[in-house]
């Protein structure tokens, strides 16, 4: 089996952010206001991959918070008795679990590590270029 490199962005938490920001104080901007924070501090960010790594998952997390609304809830939700009574709850439920793993986040991150989101880290180690 090959190992899979995990890669630690920790050590950026106490480096400078282009964003002019405490990095702490953009990890929680990137999470607070999901996909749109997070799409916003990615842009912005230029040195620090502590900021822009996490911001990436931010703005993973907000988008799959806003698929299991829209898509979940909303839309699944109309389907004739089965989406009143299933669908029309999971999806609040699912972007509920989603608004936990960014409070654990937070949190971490106010603790200088940064935490990875099952599911999403792998995805943000793919598309993280910096």
């Amino acid at each position: 089996m090959a190992e899979e490199k995990k890669v630690s962005y920790d050590e950026d938490v106490s480096k400078k952010s282009s964003t002019g920001l405490d990095p702490k104080v953009a990890n929680l901007l990137a999470y607070l206001f999901g996909w749109l924070g997070g799409l916003i501090i990615w842009l912005l960010e230029k040195e620090n991959r502590f900021v822009k790594w996490n911001a990436l998952q931010a703005l993973i997390l907000g988008i799959v918070e806003v698929v299991c609304i829209l898509v979940i809830s909303f839309i699944l939700g109309l389907i004739p008795y089965i989406g009143w009574f299933f669908f029309s709850w999971l999806g609040w439920v699912l972007a509920g679990v989603c608004w936990i793993f960014a409070i654990i986040a937070i949190v971490m991150g106010f603790q200088s590590k940064t935490f990875r989101i099952p599911g999403l880290a792998g995805l943000t180690d793919k598309y993280f270029k910096m």
